[in-house]
């Protein structure tokens, strides 16, 4: 009897051992590739390109400009996330603030501008070039401040993302939309076309970057080209700050300034 339990004993401890060997093999699930794409600030990406599951980030910030004897501030809240690998989603909320500045301004103001949502799919993350490709859509709801109607018009944005990594430290980014519009009671009507070219350097062991961004658009018969310069730093690892400065190509136009901070919550478990 005692030889049989010695046996038992024996088999039981080798059966467990086997159990712990083959759990230490199981390997934890591989994250889908994504590359490392410097952001521009000004245009703003739907969540970065080959976003994974669980990705969240809060941006805030405002434009500024000086005309027509006042000084206008464009603030605007956003929140991204990706409920699944490579697809990002947005809610902006951008206001528009007016402060006099001459008599001829009667009274400073503060209204919601309209409420925007965006998604963004990567479709394409090819690591051996370093590049991504995405597609996405924007729904812009602008508000109605003149009567009782909540929403006045909604615009719409398709558009397509190309960028490459050259290197470790140089980055350039491709973007392209289309414009429409439908204002209520109204059939949709195309508004014309946006592109934005953006190069970057990002300084090396960091996610602060030096860059431009070249912008055209056409809205009927009104083009505009502006070059926006732009700089980020990273206070934290998950907390930046971005700063641009907006110059049109036309002499009639004010030169603008833009911040926009940057805050990456941690992920869920």
């Amino acid at each position: 009897m005692k030889k049989l339990l010695t046996f038992f004993a024996i088999l039981f401890a080798y059966h467990t051992q086997a159990q712990t060997s083959d759990s230490s093999r199981v390997l934890p699930p591989v994250k889908p590739v994504k590359i490392s794409h410097a952001e521009p600030l000004y245009l703003d990406l739907v969540r970065d390109l080959g976003a994974r599951k669980g990705e969240r980030e809060w941006n805030v910030g405002t434009s500024f400009s000086k005309h027509g004897g006042a000084a206008h501030w464009h603030p605007f809240v956003e929140y991204e996330f990706a409920p699944i690998n490579r697809l990002g989603l947005e809610v902006e909320v951008p206001l528009q603030a007016q402060v006099p500045m001459t008599d001829d301004i009667p009274s400073s103001s503060l209204n919601m501008k309209s409420l925007k949502t965006s998604l963004q799919w990567t479709y394409a993350v090819i690591e051996p070039w370093q590049t991504s490709l995405a597609v996405g859509y924007t729904n812009e709801l602008l508000i109605n401040h003149e009567s009782g109607k909540l929403f006045s018009a909604e615009l719409g944005f398709p558009f397509m993302v190309a960028a490459k990594k050259w290197g470790s430290q140089v980055h350039t980014l491709v973007y392209a939309a289309l414009g429409g519009e439908k204002k209520w009671g109204k059939s949709l009507e195309p508004t014309g076309y946006e592109v934005n070219l953006a190069l970057h350097y990002v300084i090396p062991h960091s996610k602060a970057f030096v860059g431009v961004e070249l912008y055209h658009s056409q809205n009927g018969p009104v083009y505009e080209n502006a070059i926006r310069p732009q700089v980020r730093v990273a206070l934290k690892n998950n907390l930046l700050v971005g700063f641009v400065s907006s110059f049109s190509l036309k002499n009639s136009d004010p030169v603008s300034s833009f911040i926009r901070i940057i805050y990456e919550p941690k992920k869920r478990k």
